[in-house]
């Protein structure tokens, strides 16, 4: 008889509890890499962005615009290949409930974001219609729409009834990068701006910069700036990645408690083990008491118990691949239906699946600690004396 053989019986001399300490391993392990990967979609946009990309907005706030004006001088700015504008418009379409971005954008904002794949054609049909849109295709999929469609959007910046055709609907190189987004002509919004709401016509949200080759994203971004000091609308100019990091940091304290509940649901699983492998030594004590009588020494007796918790947590591991299974081989919008409307990105990592398989096993290590120092202080004689 070897020793996985001993084990294995040891485990199962109580079916049920071992049964429950696994499926409370694998349950806790399953909901550690759920809130993972619902953290690690927080800041997919994050993850996502590009090194050669700069946003430049007004220093003050997002909410101040800039001249449109200033993409002339941005353009000038050695370090700078392509410069493209955009808008908030923030509309709302048939469900409030459901929101996305817009974005009034001129062509060279199109440009800019290589990632965005167009149909032949597509970005052509866009330019020539004035009403075009272009639309991401997580948000055509989440409400049927298809190319050569009329949308109408209601305004709350920019108040009323805008309606538009749709040009095209474009995927994303990237399977990070959320295509939850419209984009239609910057001309057409600032046509009506300028006849109905007089709101600073002719005025941009931000400008997103696309960087030369081997240019220093930080030299390029204090020149812009420079060129701005002491104007009535000064900007900040950073990098996609910190642009996009400002506002998941908006949500940092929801980021923060779902890290603590990640640590605690860790922390309960260690105790459940803990717990079940000390019951087990309590049992077991005068068989280990006879156990070194005849010969088994410490090492050997220190692997049964060792061998006995990595076999509870392999268990729960077991039951942790078949509850991930499901998620990692249906599609997204199968799995999260309209929540996919607010985490376009939900992916088991394989880092996370390591991470989880890392703790199941630190977990069996540590929770083992206590039967173990058991062990060491124990006499063959105070077993013994239990004996009859």
């Amino acid at each position: 008889m070897n020793f996985f053989t001993i084990i294995r019986r040891n485990v199962l001399r109580h079916p049920l509890r071992a049964g429950l300490t696994a499926l409370g391993v694998g349950i806790a392990l399953f909901a550690f890499c759920m809130i993972r990967t619902l953290i690690g979609a927080w800041y997919s946009g994050v993850e996502a962005s590009a090194k050669n990309r700069l946003v430049t907005r007004n220093s003050v706030s997002l909410v101040f615009y800039l001249p449109v004006a200033y993409g002339n001088t941005i353009s000038q700015v050695p370090g700078v290949e392509r410069v493209g504008f955009g808008n908030w418009f923030g509309g709302k379409f048939r469900d409030e409930e459901f929101r996305f971005q817009q974005f009034a954008v001129d062509q060279n904002y199109i440009d800019v974001y290589p990632e965005f794949i167009f149909a032949p054609g597509e970005k052509d049909s866009w330019q020539r219609d004035r009403k075009g849109i272009l639309v991401g295709r997580s948000v055509a999929e989440s409400f049927g729409i298809k190319v050569g469609d009329q949308l109408q959007l209601t305004g709350t910046i920019f108040p009323g009834p805008w309606d538009f055709s749709v040009s095209g609907i474009f995927d994303a190189s990237n399977p990070d990068k959320d295509t939850r987004v419209m984009f239609f002509h910057w001309e057409y919004l600032n046509e009506r701006n300028r006849a109905e709401f007089q709101r600073q016509p002719d005025n941009v949200g931000f400008f997103v910069i696309q960087l030369a080759a081997g240019a220093n994203p930080a030299a390029v971004s204090k020149a812009i700036d420079e060129r701005f000091q002491n104007s009535f609308a000064e900007t900040l100019t950073e990098t996609e990645t910190a642009f996009v990091q400002g506002f998941v940091s908006m949500s940092s304290t929801i980021i923060q408690a779902l890290d603590v509940v990640s640590g605690v649901v860790v922390v309960i699983m260690l105790l459940v083990l803990a717990n079940t492998m000390l019951m087990s030594f309590r049992e077991r004590y005068r068989e280990y008491s006879i156990l070194k009588a005849i010969g088994f020494d410490t090492p050997k007796l220190s692997q049964l118990i060792v061998g006995e918790a990595l076999f509870l947590s392999g268990l729960g591991l077991l039951l942790l691949a078949l509850l991930l299974l499901p998620i990692i081989l249906l599609p997204t919008r199968t799995l999260l239906g309209d929540l996919i409307n607010f985490v376009p990105v939900f992916k088991i990592s394989f880092r996370t699946f390591l991470l989880a398989v890392a703790l199941g096993i630190g977990s069996a290590i540590i929770a083992s600690i206590a039967p173990l120092l058991a062990l060491r202080r124990m006499l063959v004689t105070d077993g013994l004396r239990e004996l009859g």
